[in-house]
């Protein structure tokens, strides 16, 4: 508002100084001095009225382009991306919902590293589901090939993962229902769906291993949203995957 309000005043000093000439004697000594500082205030209150209305239309796309990023961002419900999973804390999910989905390939290390919320988890009335790679499915000897592990050592992480969550599952207070599913294919991220809260890392597509973002979402309104789609998501997994365990309050489920 500043910059017009100067570029107002540049150009009708120029005007008054072309009216000024205009009436002055044909000689008179000041009108070449007139005409000079007329030329020169017309032509730099123009110039800057044309820089500003440029400057200011660059400003308005980049705020109406900010503006349609955060208005996407709020309608599918994007809380935050961390650049490593690492250093996401699970704690909180673990430990304030009531129902929890994991999507993992073998899942040792996560399990590991969430053991006492997992135990504090078991001890709630709480639906824990996993859903980990079959270690008997042809999709071991990609997966081992990938990570660089021999297949005999990813099918004893996968059941090394099992086991571990049972321990903490009888470690507990066993209020909780454990699920424990064998998938039918395979994973294409790690996923962990709450009632309110989804979370995802991507798996990369080179051999190896790497720093992987987090993705967090939570539950909106609209259908097609990352958390909705993760939510048919997981209900189609659940249709097409096998039980390798089922625990209710302590109690074993026949298979």
């Amino acid at each position: 508002m500043r910059s017009y309000v100067i570029t107002s005043i540049l150009i009708i000093l120029g005007l008054l100084a072309i009216a000024g000439k205009g009436s002055l004697p044909e000689k008179h000594w000041l009108i070449p001095y007139l005409a000079e500082i007329s030329s020169a205030l017309l032509v730099g209150g123009l110039l800057s009225l044309l820089f500003k209305l440029i400057q200011d239309k660059e400003t308005e796309s980049n705020l109406r382009r900010l503006l349609r990023i955060h208005d996407s961002v709020d309608e599918l419900g994007l809380k935050q991306i961390l650049p490593e999973s690492q250093a996401y804390n699970f704690t909180s999910i673990i430990d304030e919902s009531n129902s929890l989905s994991i999507v993992m390939n073998d899942g040792l290390r996560w399990v590991g590293n969430n053991t006492v919320a997992l135990r504090n988890r078991f001890s709630r009335n709480t639906l824990t589901e996993f859903f980990t790679v079959d270690p008997d499915s042809r999709f071991v000897e990609s997966l081992a090939l990938k990570t660089s592990i021999d297949i005999e050592d990813l099918q004893k992480k996968i059941r090394e993962t099992w086991k571990r969550i049972e321990d903490c599952y009888n470690e507990s207070s066993k209020q909780g229902t454990l699920k424990i599913y064998k998938l039918k294919t395979y994973p294409t991220k790690s996923v962990f769906l709450t009632e309110h809260i989804l979370v995802e890392t991507p798996y990369q597509t080179a051999s190896g291993r790497a720093n992987i973002p987090v993705y967090e979402y939570c539950k909106v309104a609209r259908s097609d949203s990352p958390y909705a789609f993760s939510v048919h998501d997981i209900e189609e997994i659940r249709k097409e995957s096998k039980l390798a365990k089922y625990i209710i309050k302590g109690i074993e489920q026949s298979i």
